[in-house]
């Protein structure tokens, strides 16, 4: 993707105040030819970047929220008291509905007897689990507070951790019919692990292959779109592990990414939205001919 076209994606995500919900119909409406998949991995990553300054603030405000969320409750208005402070506060529901857990708890753990303290700061450390099980949660109104905000968040949210995994799990599955209707033979992640990888890619090609003149021993798939932030991080925390132990390899990102990731003259991998068609494959018994008769 042209820079100029991710800076104008960009520059939406960040004016646009309300629910990622409602942001990614905003990006539809004014990008309508994009993939929708494009779209919402670019929002996805601005977002969280955005989320990971704004929640480490608002620890400091879990007091002001409770109390704004109990003063609703007394008020008697309509459920969704805590997605409202969500958008007025600009931090995702489910991480509103955090802070908030931690505070309850917080308060049990306070008028419980001392026998009862365990469980309560126990309660207090895992509160993902009342965001997965919210019929979990003693008070009735933050129970149900609590499972509005797991249906208007659509990043952070149990139901869109489990989409974000299958999403992944769809474009690994995709990417190894691909290499199998091309004839590449590999071994699997799973193989890999087997004996002692703990960073594994995606696929270990057993023969290499030339694709753009450019021979790779791996292939790594990332459904989502990758700008230069990302890219980097991943770089540092997994493709130079593989290109160490395996040497150069493909990084596919399915969703697309920024023209100016890629470097011509990087020998460590070549980036690529998908897997190409057009692959030279190592004639094995030519070469092991040659290599015999070099051996004379």
């Amino acid at each position: 993707m042209d820079i100029t076209l991710y800076n104008d994606i960009v520059t939406v995500i960040r004016h646009f105040s309300g629910l990622t919900r409602n942001c990614a119909k905003k990006l539809q409406e004014t990008f309508p030819n994009l993939n929708t998949n494009t779209l919402y991995s670019i929002l996805s990553v601005e977002y969280q970047r955005r989320m990971k300054s704004n929640y480490g603030k608002s620890q400091n405000n879990r007091n002001r929220y409770w109390d704004l969320f109990r003063k609703g409750v007394e008020n008697q208005e309509r459920p969704g008291i805590l997605v409202k402070l969500s958008e007025l506060f600009d931090i995702a529901p489910c991480l509103m509905a955090k802070l908030i857990l931690q505070k309850y708890f917080d308060d049990q753990e306070t008028e419980k007897t001392q026998q009862d303290k365990k469980e309560a700061r126990e309660a207090q450390i895992n509160v993902n689990k009342y965001l997965k099980n919210t019929y979990m949660i003693p008070d009735s109104d933050l129970a149900y507070e609590v499972f509005l905000c797991t249906v208007f968040d659509n990043l952070y949210s149990p139901l869109a951790d489990a989409m974000k995994m299958s999403l992944g799990q769809q474009y690994e599955i995709r990417l190894h019919k691909d290499a199998m209707a091309l004839g590449l033979t590999f071994r699997d992640e799973e193989y890999l692990r087997k004996f002692g990888y703990d960073k594994t890619p995606d696929l270990k090609l057993e023969v290499p292959v030339a694709i753009d003149g450019f021979v790779i021993n791996w292939i790594e798939s990332k459904a989502l779109f990758a700008d230069e932030e990302l890219h980097r991080d991943y770089t540092k925390n997994q493709y130079l592990s593989y290109w160490n132990r395996f040497g150069p390899g493909l990084v596919i990102y399915w969703f697309g990414y920024l023209k100016k990731i890629t470097e011509s003259s990087d020998k460590r991998f070549i980036v690529r939205d998908h897997l190409p068609s057009h692959i030279k494959k190592l004639d094995i018994s030519k070469a092991s001919i040659e290599l015999a008769n070099g051996l004379k």
